[in-house]
């Protein structure tokens, strides 16, 4: 199927950002580059699924530098939940390491600790029921829900990630996002407009 003109040029645009958001946090950039990712799906090919890894990376990176709580966590809490495909960038112990910290831990999907130890959760492979049960759990908390599989985003996730070839774009919903308790800065929701309306 032939991709549009536009979709490409959105998805070159994600990229763009948070390229130049990188640049702009050279600290972010140098973890990025010393990274290595080791994760591969029996039905993609490895050099694609290590694009994508290092695009998840990138884009969950970007968003979460650009997220803002009302208690800024020291380190960020990010917890990995259900089973992912490109997740395994944002292990890198090197991260901690980082001026604003991220500690990342994997976790059950029906832990009680996805509300009170997690102020990002990246969510995998879960059905719409399950991303609905999950709203309830995480309501009256600081939390901010990226799903790796959601192409609707319609279902709780704020952010839902876009993989299209080697690269990576985000939908946003605004509902979701606006319940999270967390504020994330107006270029990140621009850009995500741009790339839903291309």
């Amino acid at each position: 199927m032939k991709r549009s003109k536009h979709a490409g040029s959105a998805t070159h645009t994600a990229r763009g950002f948070f390229r130049s958001l990188l640049f702009s946090r050279p600290y972010v950039l140098g973890l990025l580059l010393l990274m290595s990712f080791t994760g591969q799906s029996a039905t993609e090919p490895a050099e694609r699924v290590q694009s994508r890894t290092q695009a998840v990376t990138t884009v969950v990176l970007g968003i979460i530098s650009y997220t803002r709580w009302p208690a800024p966590p020291n380190p960020v809490r990010l917890c990995v939940t259900a089973p992912t495909h490109y997740a395994d960038g944002l292990f890198s112990p090197l991260l901690l390491q980082a001026p604003h910290p991220i500690k990342t831990q994997r976790l059950p999907l029906d832990s009680d600790q996805l509300a009170q130890q997690c102020d990002v959760i990246y969510l995998g492979e879960v059905s719409n029921a399950q991303r609905q049960a999950l709203i309830p759990r995480i309501a009256g908390h600081s939390v901010l829900v990226i799903s790796e599989n959601d192409a609707e985003c319609s279902a709780g996730s704020a952010f839902c990630l876009q993989p299209r070839g080697e690269q990576v774009s985000f939908k946003v919903n605004l509902d979701a996002l606006a319940r999270s308790g967390v504020r994330v800065h107006p270029n990140v929701l621009q850009l995500a407009r741009k790339l839903e309306s291309s």
